[in-house]
């Protein structure tokens, strides 16, 4: 059974050059957009376009290997669109619009602060997210209860989102060789790993 260790993947982002830390926090990014999609559709919140060209620019600068004008400025737009939870429209999938708005702004900020932290948190989002659709899936489910921890971690929702960012490290580790290419297939790798998630969260 695959599990999420924060520590351990940080430490493997650090050894990495930046474009790639980048180019894992983009993909983690894109595997929470389809979900911020539904979130969308959903409640009639959040802007997933905006979001999604704000993604695109970080792609970009993965792609040119410098900073692009505005992005930081694109932070805080995708910052903006995290839903609060002390929001009167606050829902059930606005816990979604929040990670997947997040993850975006964590990808901007692994390039502008150039901290593998910064990914890290973007695959925290990822996992959180499917945390949070394990559980509203077994509302029966004690999670006081000694297993409820391992219960959790064993739905197939958190399995594929564990799947996901393990399968995106190791497509990062061909990127020295052919950044182009790599960042292709990740992305497309990324968004449809993304499709099967929200599918299995919202079903």
């Amino acid at each position: 059974m695959l599990r999420y260790d924060e520590a351990d993947l940080v430490r493997r982002l650090a050894a990495m050059p930046k474009p790639a830390r980048v180019m894992f926090a983009a993909a983690c990014a894109e595997r929470l957009q389809p979900l911020y999609q539904r979130f969308h559709d959903l409640t009639g919140q959040g802007d997933p376009d905006s979001l999604a060209a704000t993604l695109e620019a970080v792609w970009r600068v993965v792609l040119a290997g410098q900073d692009q004008e505005g992005l930081a400025q694109r932070q805080g737009l995708a910052e903006e669109l995290v839903p609060d939870e002390d929001d009167d429209s606050w829902t059930p999938e606005s816990a979604y619009g929040q990670h997947g708005a997040a993850a975006v702004a964590y990808a901007v900020r692994t390039w502008l602060a150039d901290n593998p932290a910064e990914a890290g948190w973007a695959a925290r989002q990822v996992y959180e997210a499917a945390d949070y659709a394990a559980q509203q899936g077994q509302p029966e489910l004690d999670l006081n209860a000694p297993d409820a921890e391992q219960e959790v971690l064993a739905q197939p929702v958190v399995q594929e989102a564990l799947a996901g960012l393990a399968a995106d490290l190791a497509a990062i580790d061909r990127a020295d060789r052919e950044p182009a290419g790599v960042a292709a297939r990740l992305r497309e790798q990324a968004h449809d790993g993304g499709e099967r998630l929200a599918r299995l969260a919202i079903p």
